[in-house]
């Protein structure tokens, strides 16, 4: 079972309650919602602890993108006129980049500037367009549709829209990252993770030389961490770096994991299922598979982002939220 990213959200209605133990080295913390809501999610932390997110009810399209610092979530709103958006990363300056809709035809990409939301425009004759990913450079990295209905890959310097060209092939595409050296990664329906560097599109094969693959996260060097198929059929978490493909390998007894967040440091994140097929936030470091546990009296957690301090994000649920789950950062514990 494959879930991409973005629409790990649907999971949470149909979580039940099981018992976990605390992950050993980490603190495990739940960070709550906003006013009212039932549900949050941290998608993307910063080097300042700062976490680009959603939040809302359960029921109905009225999530919202939310930005949490300070220890508080502060509900980033929408475009006027629309209902629902999507917070989805966050660079060093606290720049929040996402979208905003009233529907899938009416999506706009919006950055969030000091707290408060840009529409960041479509191209000629358009109305879809989403803004993805973030560098500390300022640079916004995502895609947006033409007149014809053709997906572009698109970025924006300096609240510009620069047009990088059509995908190779035109099946739905998503992109998850950009580096401080402009190099975009991301994936698509039916077809290779893809790596956009330069000008030029590349592909990143999967474990089994497949195009199953999928690519969430690139760090400074150019190394890409997301998921594959493997040999015997499975979906490993799979790091592409310096040529090699890597399988990082799944938890005991379980056969998907998917990294979908790497560090300066080689810290990578993902999430996987565990020998009874419950979700598990999952921490690669050193050669190990470290099972980071959900929130106390949990049965599903998910890290979704890493800063260059350690520092973890994602969701979980839990026993006091059984049903839904809450932001959750997952830190070091410190040594006495």
């Amino acid at each position: 079972m494959t879930i991409p990213r973005r629409f790990i959200s649907i999971l949470i209605v149909t979580i039940a309650l099981l018992s976990a133990p605390l992950a050993g080295q980490r603190r495990v913390i739940d960070l709550g919602t906003v006013p009212d809501a039932s549900f949050s999610q941290a998608w993307a932390i910063n080097s300042h602890g700062e976490i680009a997110g959603s939040s809302g009810p359960l029921e109905g399209l009225l999530q919202h993108a939310a930005l949490w610092r300070d220890g508080e979530w502060t509900d980033l709103g929408t475009l006027p006129g629309h209902t629902f958006s999507l917070a989805t990363d966050i660079n060093k300056h606290g720049d929040v980049v996402g979208s905003s809709r009233s529907t899938i035809e009416n999506t706009r990409a919006v950055l969030w500037h000091r707290e408060e939301p840009i529409d960041l425009g479509t191209l000629p004759g358009a109305g879809y367009s989403t803004a993805d990913a973030i560098n500390d450079k300022g640079q916004i990295a995502g895609t947006a549709l033409d007149a014809d209905r053709r997906l572009h890959l698109v970025r924006w310097d300096k609240g510009q829209m620069v047009d990088l060209g059509l995908f190779p092939s035109q099946q739905w595409r998503w992109v998850s990252a950009i580096n401080d050296r402009g190099v975009i990664v991301g994936y698509g329906d039916g077809v290779s993770a893809f790596v956009w560097r330069d000008g030029v599109f590349s592909e990143l094969l999967a474990l089994n030389g497949s195009a199953f693959s999928v690519a969430n996260d690139v760090d400074s060097r150019g190394c890409v961490v997301g998921y594959s198929a493997t040999l015997n059929g499975e979906a490993h978490a799979t790091l592409w770096c310096e040529g090699q493909t890597t399988d990082l390998g799944a938890l005991p007894g379980a056969a998907f994991s998917q990294a979908t967040g790497i560090n300066a440091r080689g810290q990578i994140v993902g999430w996987g299922y565990n020998s009874a097929f419950e979700p598990r936030a999952i921490l690669w470091q050193d050669g190990e598979i470290i099972d980071l546990g959900p929130l106390p009296g949990g049965s599903a957690s998910f890290a979704m982002d890493i800063n260059d301090r350690g520092v973890i994000a994602g969701f979980s649920n839990s026993e006091a939220v059984p049903t839904a789950v809450h932001a959750t950062l997952w830190t070091e514990r410190r040594r006495p």
